[in-house]
C-alpha cells in the first residue's frame, strides 16, 4: 500500500496540462492541529493559494507521512484549491494509537467538517488519493458529512473481506504482510526511505512456510504486531471489531458524485468495481469510472510485465482529476458531464471503450465450459476449454492437496538477494518468472489446467469474470483457486486477475456471514468471482485457467480441518475431484462484447 509513491511522482511531471487556468501561489501552514470528537488532534499541512479568500478544500489523509504527498499539495494549491495533508491518527505527527481502519470513518468525518468551518474554506470539501488514501474517503463518506462534496479513490480497496486483510474469507497472506510490515517498519512513502526498502525486500517466501501463521510477525518484525493479530483473532466479518469499517452497504445513502479510478492490474481493483457497481446499483447519479491496462497506480502507464499497450493507454489522467473537481468544487461548467462517465480499456485491440455506465450496454455472457478426459493435471494434460457444453458423462480430474507442501501461486515470484544486488535488468527478471510460472503448472500433479484452441478471430470481452465449478471434497473444508491467463502464440502469459486469482473458502461457499462445513465426498456447486477484466483475445491467442487448491504463499493455506487457519498447526490431505459432465457443467462466464467498428 505504498501508493504515495506513484501519487508523488505523478505530481512532480511537469508536462501536465492544468484544468485551472490560473497558477496561484502557495504557502504552506504546517501542523495544524485538527481536533477530534474524544480529544485527540491530528497533524495537517494545508498548501493555499495566496490571493484567494477562500477557497475549496481538497483533502488527502495518509498513514505515510503528509510531508510525502508535498508536491501534490502544491498542485492543488497552484491551482486554486486549499489542499490539506493529513497525518491519520497515530501516525507521524498525529496523536493517538494507530489501528488500521479502526477510526478512519470518523475521524475522516470530523476533519471534514472541521475544513468546511475554517475561515478560509468556502464549506466545499473534496477528498483524492490512492490505495489507503482511497480507503479512508470511503470510511468518512459512510457517514455521510455534509460538507464532502465529492470524492476521487484511486485504485480504492473495498469492504476488508472482499481484498484486504482478507479476500472471500482467506487471508491474503503477502499483501498483507507486506504491508504490515512497511507500516510497523516506520517507513514512509519515500522512495530514498532505506526503510521501506528494507521492509519489501524481505524474503517472505520462506518464512511464510512456518505455521502457525500468527507468528510471522515475530519472524520478520522480531516482535508481534498489535493490528496484525487482531485481524487474524477477528476472521468473521460479523465480528464487532470490524464494526464501522464494512462500508458497503452504507453507500444505499451516499449520493455524492465520485470519481473510480483504477488498473485491470491492480490488486486492490475490485475495490473501484464493486464500490461503483454499488453506487450504481442504488441509481446513484454522476458516477465516472477509468479503468486502465495499469497496475496499482493513479497514474497511466502504457505496458506491464512486458507487454504494451500502446500510447493509447497514456491519458492524462492528473487532468482530469483536476477538471473533476473544478466542476464540482468551483462550479466551472467545463463539459465533464457531457462526455461519457464510463472510459475501460480493451487490451490486446489497445483502444478505449466509452459508454455511460458498466458493464457497458451491449455485453452479453457466453459460456466457455471445462473438458477433459480425467487427466487435466498439469499443463502438459488434456484439459480443454470449449464453447460447446459437454452432453454425456466424463470423468472428472482429481489431486491430492497437502498443505505440508501448499500448492505454489504460478505468478509469485520473488527474486533472490543476489538478483537484486545485481541490479539485473527487469526484462531479465520478467523471463526468469515466466519460466517459474511454466514450471510450476507443468510439473505440479495438484494443478488442473484448460486451454481453449487459437481464437480464429478477435474476441473481446470487458467486464465481470466468474467461474461456477462443481467439485467434491475429502475434508470438511478447502479452497478453490482460478488463475486466468492469456497465453500467445509463444506461450507468453498475460494473467488477466488483478488480485492474481478467484477464489472460494467452501465454508463460506453461500455467504461470508455464514459457516457452512462439507460432507467429504458430496458434489457441491461453487460460484468463483474472478474480478474483472478488459481484452480482445487475438487471432492465435488462447485463454487458459489453471485450477488449484492454494495459491501459495500469495495467500494463506487452508489446512483442511475446519479450524482456524492462522493459529492452528495441525493438518491433513484432501482428495480433491473436478467435475464437468452433463450433469455438472463446470465453465467460465465470459462478458462479451461484439467488435465495435
Amino acid at each position: 500500500m505504498t501508493r504515495n509513491l506513484i501519487l508523488l511522482a505523478a505530481a512532480i511531471l511537469s508536462g501536465l496540462q492544468p484544468a485551472s487556468a490560473q497558477i496561484y501561489r502557495v504557502t504552506i501552514d504546517r501542523n495544524l492541529r485538527v481536533p477530534m470528537r474524544d480529544g485527540i488532534k491530528l497533524a495537517a499541512d494545508v498548501y493555499f493559494p495566496a490571493e484567494v479568500e477562500r477557497a475549496p478544500v481538497i483533502l488527502m489523509r495518509t498513514p505515510y507521512k503528509k510531508e510525502a504527498s508535498q508536491n501534490l499539495g502544491i498542485y492543488y494549491g497552484q491551482h486554486g484549491y486549499a489542499a490539506v495533508v493529513e497525518d491519520v491518527r497515530g501516525r507521524f505527527s498525529s496523536e493517538g494509537r494507530w489501528e488500521p481502519f479502526v477510526n478512519e470513518a470518523k475521524d475522516g468525518y470530523d476533519t471534514i467538517e472541521w475544513l468546511a468551518r475554517q475561515r478560509w474554506s468556502n464549506g466545499k470539501v473534496g477528498m483524492i488519493g490512492g490505495s489507503y488514501l482511497a480507503w479512508v474517503q470511503w470510511f468518512a463518506a459512510s457517514l455521510h458529512p455534509p460538507h464532502l462534496t465529492t470524492i476521487i479513490p484511486n485504485a480504492s480497496p473495498s469492504d476488508p473481506f472482499h481484498n484486504m486483510p482478507y479476500d472471500n474469507g482467506m487471508l491474503f497472506l503477502t499483501g498483507t504482510f507486506l504491508w504490515t510490515s512497511v507500516v510497523e517498519s516506520g517507513a514512509t512513502s519515500s522512495l530514498t526511505d532505506t526503510r521501506l526498502r528494507t521492509a519489501v525486500h524481505k524474503r517472505f517466501g520462506s518464512l511464510m512456510r512456518a505455521l502457525p501463521v500468527v507468528d510471522l510477525d515475530k519472524a520478520v518484525l522480531g516482535k508481534e504486531s498489535r493490528f496484525w493479530r487482531d485481524w487474524i483473532a477477528h476472521p468473521s466479518p460479523r465480528d464487532p471489531y470490524w464494526s464501522g469499517t464494512l462500508f458497503l452497504e452504507s453507500l444505499k445513502k451516499l449520493k455524492i458524485p465520485v470519481f473510480h479510478q483504477s488498473g485491470w492490474f491492480d490488486g486492490d481493483g475490485i475495490g473501484t468495481e464493486l464500490n461503483y457497481l454499488k453506487m450504481t446499483s442504488y441509481g446513484h447519479a454522476n458516477q465516472k469510472l477509468t479503468i486502465g491496462p495499469w497496475p496499482h497506480s493513479d497514474s497511466a502507464t502504457r505496458g506491464i510485465w512486458g507487454h504494451d499497450f500502446g500510447p493509447q493507454a497514456l491519458i492524462d489522467l492528473q487532468g482530469e482529476y483536476l477538471r473533476w473537481f473544478d466542476y464540482w468544487l468551483k462550479g466551472v461548467d467545463n463539459g465533464i458531464l457531457r462526455e461519457p462517465l464510463v472510459s475501460v480499456f480493451a487490451m490486446g485491440s489497445n483502444h478505449w471503450l466509452r459508454a455511460a455506465k458498466y458493464p457497458l450496454p451491449e455485453t452479453r455472457t457466453e459460456k466457455l465450459y471445462l473438458t477433459s478426459g480425467g487427466h487435466a493435471n498439469t499443463s502438459r494434460g488434456d484439459g480443454k476449454l470449449s464453447f460447446t457444453a459437454p452432453t454425456d458423462s466424463e470423468p472428472p480430474d482429481r489431486y491430492v492437496y497437502d498443505p505440508g507442501d501448499p500448492t505454489p501461486d504460478p505468478s509469485f515470484y520473488e527474486p533472490s538477494e543476489a538478483d537484486e544486488t545485481a541490479a539485473r535488468p527487469q526484462e531479465e527478471l520478467m523471463k526468469d518468472a515466466e519460466a517459474v510460472r511454466a514450471q510450476v503448472t507443468q510439473s505440479r500433479q495438484d494443478i488442473l489446467v484448460y486451454t481453449t484452441e487459437p481464437f480464429a478471430a478477435p474476441y473481446t470481452m470487458v467486464g465481470p469474470v466468474s467461474a461456477v465449478i462443481y467439485a467434491s471434497s475429502s475434508a470438511r473444508d478447502t479452497d478453490w483457486f482460478v488463475h486466468l491467463v492469456e497465453v500467445d502464440e509463444s506461450g507468453k502469459f498475460l494473467p488477466l486477475i488483478g488480485a492474481d486469482s478467484g477464489k472460494v473458502r467452501a465454508r463460506f461457499r453461500s455467504s461470508l456471514n455464514k459457516t457452512q462445513f462439507l460432507k467429504p465426498g458430496a458434489i457441491y456447486k461453487y460460484t468463483i468471482d474472478l474480478w474483472q477484466t478488459g481484452i480482445t483475445i487475438r487471432p492465435g491467442h488462447r485463454l487458459r485457467i489453471e485450477l488449484a487448491s492454494a495459491d501459495f504463499p500469495t495467500y494463506s493455506r487452508n489446512l483442511n480441518t475446519g479450524g482456524n487457519n492462522e493459529t492452528e498447526t495441525k493438518f491433513v490431505s484432501a482428495e480433491q475431484a473436478v467435475y464437468h459432465d452433463a450433469k455438472h457443467p463446470s465453465y467460465l462466464l465470459l462478458p462479451r462484447i461484439p467488435e465495435r467498428p
